[in-house]
């Protein structure tokens, strides 16, 4: 069901000089992978190559802003394959990266329904703009879609159409439907699922943003924590230093705090409420797991602007 590219890792592999490499997946492909690195394993050792060490990365993958090429250098790998997405022009590995997307790979009977579903759908809408998620870009290149990349809605310029996810998960098309404040049809290829996110679950997020950030205006803070993570791609040091110098600014004691991988665990700190200086979806998705009040950058300008205009956070190439 996924095209793990085994034929071109090996090539990687040879093309690199490869000896010790490290191979990086996300929790629902980590047993591939395993099967996968026993499949290459074989290939190597029935040519001869002994002395080749394969390495499974076993901490997170949350896409490619999560990179583990620090703790590649510090292991003394030659190359890092990534599987599950695609390259971010703002991520900067330290160490030769491999990007393996893992497309969706279904069987004909299940991709002929996929079309005509899709066929179906568009005849209900005039000229949407699709959207996906790299997995499922070659079997959707018959629709030339645009394509999501990180946490990022800024692909569409064009707000005024109608927008139509094709992917699995509902993150992205809630992105989506957040940012432009529209509801967003909705197609699971794997599953061939169609639904849409209408405009009162829209609305009904952005009151319960709004009403976190009006919870400042009861409650002034005396003490933010600002919060920097050191992974690649969510490493965004310019809106760390924008948040602290509007906290200086403003006579707002703070403290910067960096972190790898964001916990409930790890912010057990004196303050009033946390400033997320790293992926928007710690404080979309995760907030409720938090005992003091979560923030994106883009909320707290808010609050100091006392701009009731709510914008989605998302990260740029800028941020960094």
């Amino acid at each position: 069901m996924w095209d793990l590219e085994k034929e071109k890792v090996i090539r990687e592999i040879l093309r690199y000089k490869g000896k010790r490499i490290l191979f990086q997946a996300p929790e629902g492909l980590k047993l591939n992978v395993e099967r996968e690195i026993d499949s290459i394993k074989r290939y190597f050792k029935d040519r001869g190559w002994k002395d080749m060490e394969f390495i499974m990365w076993g901490g997170s993958a949350f896409g490619a802003c999560d990179i583990c090429d620090k703790e590649g250098k510090y292991l003394n790998v030659d190359l890092i394959i990534h599987y599950g997405h695609e390259e971010l022009p703002y991520v900067r590995s330290e160490i030769p990266v491999v990007y393996i997307p893992v497309y969706y790979k279904p069987d004909r009977e299940h991709l002929m329904g996929i079309y005509r579903d899709i066929d179906r759908i568009l005849g209900k809408y005039k000229d949407p703009v699709i959207t996906t998620t790299v997995q499922f870009k070659k079997i959707l290149s018959r629709y030339n879609p645009h394509l999501i990349l990180g946490c990022r809605a800024d692909i569409i310029l064009d707000d005024n159409r109608d927008i139509l996810y094709i992917g699995s998960g509902r993150f992205h098309p809630l992105m989506l439907a957040y940012k432009f404040r529209k509801e967003i049809p909705v197609y699971n290829p794997i599953t061939r699922e169609f639904f849409k996110i209408g405009r009162d679950e829209v609305e009904s997020f952005i009151k319960k943003r709004l009403g976190v950030i009006s919870k400042l205006y009861l409650n002034p803070p005396r003490k933010i924590g600002v919060i920097l993570s050191t992974k690649k791609g969510q490493c965004r040091i310019s809106v760390f230093e924008r948040i602290i110098k509007i906290l200086k600014e403003r006579g707002i004691k703070y403290i910067p705090i960096v972190l790898d991988n964001i916990n409930p665990e790890d912010l057990v700190y004196n303050v009033d409420a946390y400033v997320v200086c790293a992926c928007p979806r710690i404080v979309l998705d995760d907030y409720i797991k938090y005992r003091k009040i979560l923030l994106t950058p883009k909320e707290f300008e808010m609050y100091i602007n006392n701009d009731f205009n709510y914008q989605l956070d998302e990260i740029r190439p800028e941020d960094f």
